[in-house]
């Protein structure tokens, strides 16, 4: 097998400093949990000082599969991922761009209430806001598509073979905890939706892959999909009172 070698890409700026508008929002909060992507992870330590002169208390982690405090990756959309000694108020993410905060705010469908996402951009010097109506239709989607899977009877497992992503053998579990389905294993190294519909026998898909993949264009595909951890624990989470079945 090819070795591959994996080269942090670190942003030119020394440090992140936040501006004075982004901490004065910040203090309607007691407790912010403060990540970034791995460019900006290492240059925290003066926005992390910044809260904590406003009276803010900081909290973090390291999360799974990331090489260092603060940094997320945004594929992990499960809570626990995150290794959090306990919940924030809020979460501050440092970055720009929307996947990995949005994998901040998927990962909360199973809380009994919204933690808010203050995103500061180090480019554009400034603070935005994610809140639960950015990801409510996605939610509301994979709801819809558990309650399908719960229902269906021919169940299509996607497997990747690419190196880290590759579950076929947590995936052979679906069977065992479903036994009344009929499941089918796909493997391929890339996933083309559109050749999915060559299966129009199979009604619901379970993606082993990259979780995102079950979220991201929910909305706008045609075929129901859902992600193999929520397969596994459906009938629990649409039993539960979270996000995800928030009316």
């Amino acid at each position: 097998m090819m070795e591959v070698m994996f080269i942090d890409a670190k942003t030119k700026e020394e440090k992140i400093i936040l501006d004075s508008g982004t901490v004065d929002y910040c203090k309607k909060y007691k407790v912010i949990a403060v990540y970034a992507a791995v460019q900006f992870a290492s240059q925290l330590p003066t926005a992390v000082s910044q809260l904590a002169e406003a009276g803010i208390e900081v909290i973090t982690s390291q999360p799974d599969r990331t090489s260092r405090e603060f940094q997320i990756l945004g594929c992990d959309t499960f809570h626990p991922g995150l290794r959090l000694a306990r919940d924030p108020d809020a979460y501050l993410y440092v970055g720009d761009g929307l996947f990995h905060p949005r994998a901040l705010a998927l990962a909360q469908k199973d809380a009994d209430r919204f933690r808010e996402i203050i995103r500061y951009d180090p480019f554009a010097k400034q603070h935005f806001i994610l809140d639960e109506s950015d990801v409510r239709a996605i939610l509301r989607s994979y709801k819809g598509n558990l309650m399908a899977f719960l229902a269906a009877t021919n169940i299509g497992v996607i497997v990747t073979t690419k190196s880290g992503q590759q579950q076929f053998v947590p995936g052979k579990e679906l069977a065992k905890r479903y036994p009344e389905k009929s499941v089918y294993y796909f493997a391929e190294n890339t996933i083309d939706f559109s050749r999915l519909e060559d299966f129009p026998f199979i009604e619901v898909w379970v993606n082993t892959a990259c979780p995102r993949i079950g979220y991201d264009d929910a909305t706008e595909r045609r075929i129901a999909m859902v992600n193999l951890n929520d397969a596994m624990q459906a009938k629990e989470l649409l039993s539960s009172k979270n996000l995800l079945t928030k009316e």
